[in-house]
């Protein structure tokens, strides 16, 4: 984690981390903004994804979130080896670590284009950052999960059209130069603020540019409350959950460990809650090597 700023000092390890607030400062403005650097096929950037969802559900009027994509990587990040036998053991090794499920043998079978999907990717974010947030997600989920490659175009509309995109609109930006700027875009920012490790977030104050914190990889979920409190200069108060039945509706698939972390169960909690919905015939267990994911029925 790094602080560009003078006065008070995030300190510590992953896992042992802690931020000193300071007091007696008054802040006129009401949304920090966060920019969130990943690469989408990258494992521990799918790791980060239960964290992530939940502080964007408990805090989103807190904060303006954008997702900026990079392949850009140290050396011993996981996105840029050519050999796919390779790719696969770290997708298995990550699923282990972080408990977030994958199929690795789509780098085996059908192995995604980096630089296809980023593309795609951007074009979709030309329908608003919304669209573009959810069509992220369901390419991830396509390839994750589903062990799809999504290396024909017809494969990415498909997608365009799950995620509810004019598909006309999509198919024209993804054929021009637009998402190929954007993309370039989005590496000269990551060169620009030195972004050598994914995923990592950078908070700052819109009305204070001294201001910025940059956190990469992971750290505690309190950690992230602790920046934006800091940042705001206020509590602020998570939103309240959802039944995990609506949620399901919202998201189409969840993995179980992201239902232990959004709902803050064990995992032996989350599955019992997980097989209620199932018994009520509203999801459906998919079964991977590297463990089991949820879809609400209804979504093929």
């Amino acid at each position: 984690m790094t602080r560009f700023e003078e006065g008070s000092i995030c300190e510590g390890t992953p896992g042992n981390e802690s931020c000193t607030l300071r007091t007696g400062r008054k802040r006129t403005f009401q949304r920090v903004e966060i920019l969130t650097f990943i690469d989408p096929l990258c494992p521990e950037c799918w790791g980060f994804e239960p964290l992530l969802k939940k502080f964007i559900f408990q805090y989103h009027d807190y904060f303006t979130f954008r997702v900026l994509l990079t392949t850009k990587h140290d050396t011993v990040n996981r996105c840029q080896f050519t050999r796919a036998k390779r790719i696969a053991e770290e997708w298995d090794k990550y699923a282990r670590l972080t408990g977030m499920c994958c199929d690795s043998d789509v780098w085996l079978e059908n192995p995604p284009s980096p630089y296809s999907i980023a593309y795609a990717i951007k074009a979709a974010e030309f329908q608003g950052g919304a669209a573009g947030q959810i069509f992220l997600r369901r390419v991830r989920e396509q390839i994750f999960l589903r062990r799809q490659g999504l290396n024909k175009f017809e494969e990415l509309l498909g997608v365009a059209r799950l995620a509810g995109l004019n598909e006309q609109e999509f198919s024209n930006d993804y054929h021009s130069c637009r998402p190929i700027k954007a993309f370039q875009c989005d590496r000269r920012l990551a060169n620009e603020l030195a972004i050598t490790e994914l995923p990592t977030l950078v908070f700052s104050a819109p009305c204070n540019d001294s201001e910025a914190i940059k956190v990469n990889g992971h750290y505690p979920y309190s950690v992230y409350v602790q920046i934006l409190t800091e940042l705001l200069g206020e509590q602020p108060i998570p939103a309240p959950n959802i039944s995990l039945k609506d949620y399901f509706q919202q998201q189409c698939f969840l993995t179980t460990q992201e239902v232990v972390v959004i709902y803050d169960l064990t995992e032996e909690e989350a599955l019992k809650e997980l097989r209620k919905l199932q018994l009520q015939q509203i999801i459906e267990p998919v079964s991977l090597k590297s463990g089991e994911y949820w879809s609400y029925i209804g979504h093929s």
